[in-house]
């Protein structure tokens, strides 16, 4: 009798265990969640494979071919560990000697970002960076649709992965105006590399940047694209978008039926310096947390900027312990790691 007892309390110990290793599994994997946009409560948002409603809540990194050291397995592991983020997000600029120039050493560190975040239970968007000159369509870009066909045939449909296919168009140089007919060229931009995904089977969630540098999804809720899981940028900066201007954008498009996503997001002003400005930061971050929208600080590097994370003389690597230190925070990083932990 005493031996069944103890075989007893060893099988109801075995069977709890088994299925907490499930749940936790089930709650942390990318893959388990699933990611969709549908309407819930007259808004359009991210779903899970249940049809409940998930945030994204994460860190973008900075310019890969200037910070490339944060494409390491130690960080990725804290930003999903120590961090509790579920999304990194790949700069991979275009012009400024990114892709157009090193087209094969940006894709390889692309690659090894991506394999980082499914190593690490992470989503990842792939952000495909315009910003220098503002239209997506200029020359510059023109590696757009052979890059996305790429990645995309290396992850076939893979659950992971978010496409942001232009990161900020605006009327910078060659760019497009600040209206519907700058949408448009956005638009027309967007629809030929979305077909192209959706036609080889990626049902990825898409973002898609808006005018005035992605501060006008606005304008897209008037003319969206015809794709039921594209979302479209929402860009701030704490210290510079704090008049209610930008934010009535982001609730004008949720109000007219389209999904929007903070694709990045600052403490600082628009320049990166100042600040930070904790009061304004909280009331974006209040505004997208209530409405469920997801959101991506800028940015994971040791910049001499207020709006990086770390430190300056802070290591990209925090080492095999997978933790950095407070004391290895920027004070915009010990504010930004609290909010992606949802500490306050």
């Amino acid at each position: 009798m005493k031996n069944e007892k103890v075989y007893i309390i060893i099988l109801i110990t075995i069977t709890i265990f088994t299925s907490l290793i499930i749940v936790i599994t089930k709650s942390t994997s990318p893959p388990e969640a699933g990611l969709a946009i549908e309407e819930i409560d007259g808004k359009k948002t991210l779903v899970d494979t249940d049809g409940d409603k998930i945030q994204l809540r994460g860190i973008s990194t900075h310019g890969l071919q200037w910070y490339s050291a944060i494409v390491n397995n130690n960080a990725f592991a804290a930003f999903s560990n120590d961090w509790d983020a579920n999304v990194v997000r790949l700069a991979m600029y275009i012009g400024d000697g990114g892709y157009a120039k090193r087209p094969d050493k940006m894709k390889e560190l692309v690659i090894e970002g991506i394999n980082l975040a499914i190593a690490n239970d992470l989503y990842v968007i792939v952000d495909w960076h315009v910003l220098y000159p503002g239209d997506p369509n200029h020359e510059t870009y023109q590696g757009a649709m052979g890059f996305f066909e790429e990645i995309s045939t290396l992850y076939p449909n893979h659950p992971n992965i978010i496409y942001e296919l232009a990161n900020e168009p605006s009327e910078h140089g060659e760019g497009i105006p600040n209206d519907i007919s700058g949408w448009r060229q956005v638009k027309s931009y967007s629809e030929p590399i979305i077909k192209m995904l959706r036609d080889s089977g990626n049902e990825n969630l898409i973002i898609v940047g808006t005018p005035n540098w992605s501060q006008r999804p606005d304008l897209a809720a008037e003319e969206p694209i015809d794709d039921k899981n594209t979302a479209y940028a929402i860009h701030f900066y704490a210290g510079t978008h704090n008049d209610g201007q930008v934010m009535d954008n982001a609730k004008v498009a949720l109000e007219n039926g389209v999904a929007i996503f903070a694709s990045e997001w600052g403490t600082s002003e628009a320049s990166g310096h100042l600040g930070p400005f904790y009061e304004e930061t909280d009331e974006w971050l209040d505004f997208l947390n209530k409405e469920q929208v997801s959101w991506i600080n800028w940015s994971a590097a040791n910049k001499l900027e207020t709006s990086a994370v770390f430190n300056h003389d802070t290591s990209l690597d925090p080492g095999e312990d997978q933790v950095w230190s407070e004391e290895e925070l920027s004070e915009s990083g010990k504010f930004i790691r609290s909010r992606i932990r949802g500490d306050k």
